[in-house]
């Protein structure tokens, strides 16, 4: 069956592959390496009430995290995943972007370079780190070399650990824990006892449609990237309680509806979520869930969980989880972009 090549060790040595789970298994040594990299910055602890988040792709998908965290504490914000951002009167502005030349987050950040005290940027390198070292703004450099998408435990404890240092302390955190969680995803761990690899099975064989509430939004749009890029399946994604007034009526008959839950969950949303399980099937859905019962340790479960399944259904479908092809070739193709990186050149001299 094609499901075995999951527990067969041969097909992780192929080049592709063998690279992939090798960038995911260094996860939470990758996110403490970001942490180590953010507190290194130096800063002096501010009132901060709001805050702007520039990034896309990826790096936005840190932004969103990062926004939801500071939010939780009061604090005002706002992700811009457009060429230009709002502009208003920000106490701290955070770019994204892994490889320090997306076009997107560099054409935003120009219009705030005379604000250079408030601005910190997370990447590996390129025009934005450029930017950072002419200007004098704060850079916290991450890992290069390996595609961004892998790199955001990196970014994350990144910009966590910068956060720390000016006072906002949100990442006491038992890694040990999460750890042993990653454990039980690993390839030497064999389908019936590693969830990743199941849901990676199911996904295979089906239409993946992932539901989502407002607690498990993030881990759920994760995993719809990640089935995107890595494994090169579309997938559908849509908010519950929504989801339930419209698009249940169109699902196919090979539909699998993917939900990630949380120990956050709503009463309401539990007792939805049995109704549609009943309504569909209990064989026409899957549930995700960390082990964790905290709140940023089940973030970093639960997309972990994501991340491993995707490499899984990429090797069930015979793809590269490393190389992307239209995202690239638009980037180049795109007049925008080149426009953009250009004015950039010049602001750099």
């Amino acid at each position: 069956m094609k499901q075995d090549l999951l527990d067969g060790e041969w097909v992780y040595k192929e080049e592709n592959y063998r690279r992939a789970f090798e960038l995911i298994d260094r996860y939470v040594d990758a996110f403490a390496d970001g942490l180590s990299s953010g507190r290194s910055i130096r800063a002096e602890e501010i009132d901060v009430k709001r805050v702007l988040l520039l990034g896309i792709g990826g790096s936005g998908i840190v932004c969103d995290v990062v926004a939801e965290i500071l939010s939780s504490r009061g604090i005002v914000t706002h992700v811009s995943k457009e060429y230009t951002a709002p502009p208003g009167e920000w106490d701290l502005i955070i770019a994204i972007s892994y490889s320090g030349n997306t076009s997107e987050t560099l054409n935003s950040l120009l219009q705030f370079l005379d604000q250079e005290d408030k601005i910190v940027a997370v990447t590996s390198n390129g025009r934005l780190a450029r930017l950072g070292e002419k200007l004098g703004i704060k850079v916290v450099k991450v890992r290069s070399g390996i595609p961004p998408r892998y790199a955001f435990p990196d970014m994350l404890g990144g910009i966590l650990g910068y956060l720390e240092k000016l006072g906002l302390d949100f990442a006491k955190m038992n890694l040990e824990e999460i750890k042993e969680f990653q454990e039980g995803l690993k390839k030497d761990k064999r389908i019936d006892e590693n969830p990743a690899k199941e849901a990676a099975v199911k996904i295979s064989k089906s239409h993946p449609i992932i539901y989502v509430y407002r607690e498990v939004r993030l881990p759920g749009y994760r995993l719809k990237c990640e089935l995107n890029e890595n494994a090169k399946v579309f997938c559908h994604y849509a908010e519950i309680p929504e989801a339930l007034h419209n698009d249940i009526e169109a699902i196919p008959r090979n539909g699998l509806m993917i939900i990630p839950r949380s120990f956050r969950e709503p009463y309401e949303i539990s007792k939805t979520i049995e109704a549609l399980s009943r309504l569909l099937g209990e064989e026409k859905s899957l549930e995700l869930r960390a082990r964790s019962k905290s709140y940023l340790e089940e973030i970093i479960e639960l997309f972990m969980l994501s991340d491993y399944i995707s490499l899984y259904t990429s090797v069930l479908r015979g793809v590269n989880p490393l190389i992307l092809h239209r995202i690239e070739r638009l980037k180049d193709i795109n007049a925008a972009y080149h426009e953009i990186k250009r004015r950039l050149d010049e602001e750099l001299g």
